[in-house]
Formats: structure tokens, C-alpha cells, sequence
């Protein structure tokens, strides 16, 4: 999906999916040598529904710290990741692999994301 966004040379590091907000909406975060790409999912599936945005990778940063929601000290598999774009907007991001269950796979999408983006804020 994020392949047809690309331009030429760029070389995708990273694809992972999110849920934004209050986990109402899905996009998939591209990075690339060049980039940062939003682009619009299905809910349910992932599907393209058009590129929301995309930003120079070294004018984008993540937040030093993540919020991960515990349930009785039970970690839920919620872990929430903030994202400043190059506008200075920002972005709260749950990396999740799906909607329920899989906690490993929502650490792996962080670690992966803390990787391929640089900046720090």
C-alpha cells in the first residue's frame, strides 16, 4: 500500500499500522529514506484511501516518552506514542498490530518507529 506513494529512489524502511485518536480512525505510517507518509486505511482491513500526508523524515520527531495504559497494573497492549510533523502539529499514535490482544506486536511497531525516525522531542 504504501509502495504506490512512493517516488523515485525513495526506499520504504518502514510500514506500521495505527490508530489515531481515540482509535476511531486507522492510517499506516510509511517511512522512507526521504519521508514520513500518512495514509488513510480501512478500519477493519487495510485498504488505501489516500495519502493524508507526507513529511520531510528530518522534520519529524516522536516524543521521548511513551504511555503505555495498564488495567490493574495489567499492561492492555495500548501504547501511546506522540508524533510532532514538520508543521509542528501533533499526532498521539497507538502502533497496534490489531485492535485486540497482540502486546508484542504493538512493542515491536514502537521499537521499529523509535528506529527509522531520528528526531526527538
Amino acid at each position: 500500500m504504501v509502495r504506490g506513494h512512493l517516488t523515485g529512489g525513495e526506499e520504504l524502511r518502514a510500514a506500521v499500522s495505527v490508530y489515531t485518536g481515540a482509535g476511531l480512525s486507522r492510517v499506516v505510517l510509511g517511512v522512507t529514506n526521504r519521508r514520513v507518509l500518512a495514509i488513510r486505511s480501512g478500519y477493519w482491513s487495510i485498504r488505501d484511501r489516500g495519502l493524508l500526508w507526507a513529511d520531510p523524515v528530518e522534520e519529524v520527531a516522536l516524543a521521548q516518552r511513551t504511555r503505555d495504559v495498564r488495567v490493574k497494573g495489567a499492561y492492555t497492549g495500548n501504547t501511546y506514542l506522540r508524533l510532532r510533523r514538520a508543521d509542528g502539529s501533533e499526532l498521539r499514535l497507538n502502533p497496534r498490530s490489531g485492535f485486540a490482544g497482540d502486546h508484542a506486536g504493538t512493542r515491536k511497531n514502537v521499537d521499529r518507529l523509535y528506529v527509522v525516525i531520528p528526531g526527538r522531542f
